[in-house]
């Protein structure tokens, strides 16, 4: 006996074959304005978002320019000497130059007062002067020596022909150490070329002419050159130069 077969029961024809999406319970649903386009996060903008970046960017970078310039401006004001104000200007020019620049020398005709005979009392004692040559009032840096006989020996400290200025040296072992000289009374030295004047000895300068300071060692052209000197009173003149 064949037993009927059963239908199954069929779902309802007017169901939706898709069902809608459920809300997301977690998100809130933004409003609709009318007008306003809905932008999601995330989303881009498209071509009027990168404008607008652009714009932002100039902006940002014309205004770091305009504070770095302000920045400049008011560090080159504050770093600026104050010398230039008209009161440290009168306060510069009211100071005087140094004392080693301020060479004191007589100026007018006649002898120039090298020493006193106070102070070339001593056999061997010396002092440095400036002596002004009468036709062109140039000074001229020169040394008295008061020599053991009583004598005084004046001559210019330039060397002849050159530009070294001549020493003289009391200390006689540092004539043996450094020249190489045995001495037995002080000399003047040429520190350039070590070149060694005594001046107990007159030598000659040519065919006729004595000069003092004798060369006794080295490879100088001649003696020092000499400056006429004479005792007036207190005071030692030198008044010619050879």
């Amino acid at each position: 006996m064949t037993m009927p077969t059963e239908t199954p029961n069929k779902p309802p024809s007017n169901a939706p074959a898709n069902p809608p999406d459920k809300p997301n319970q977690f998100r809130a649903e933004m409003p609709q304005i009318p007008g306003v386009n809905t932008v999601r996060p995330g989303a881009s903008n498209g071509p009027n978002a990168t404008r607008l970046v652009q714009i932002g960017g100039l902006a940002a970078a014309a205004l770091l320019i305009a504070v770095g310039i302000l920045w400049w401006v008011k560090s080159a004001s504050h770093q600026r000497p104050e010398s230039d104000s008209p009161e440290s200007a009168a306060l510069e020019s009211s100071v005087p130059p140094p004392a080693e620049a301020a060479v004191t020398a007589p100026v007018a005709e006649g002898p120039t007062t090298a020493a006193t005979t106070e102070e070339l009392a001593q056999p061997w004692s010396a002092k440095k002067f400036i002596f002004v040559k009468p036709l062109t009032h140039e000074n001229l840096h020169a040394m008295v020596i008061r020599l053991p006989n009583g004598g005084l020996w004046a001559f210019a400290l330039q060397e002849p022909y050159g530009r070294c200025e001549l020493e003289f040296v009391t200390d006689l072992s540092l004539l043996t150490k450094q020249y190489g000289y045995r001495a037995t009374h002080p000399m003047v030295v040429n520190p350039c070329n070590s070149t060694i004047y005594d001046p107990l000895k007159v030598g000659p300068l040519g065919s006729s002419t004595w000069v003092r300071g004798e060369i006794v060692q080295g490879a100088g052209l001649r003696p020092p050159i000499s400056i006429d000197v004479q005792v007036n009173g207190q005071s030692i003149l030198a008044d010619r130069i050879e």
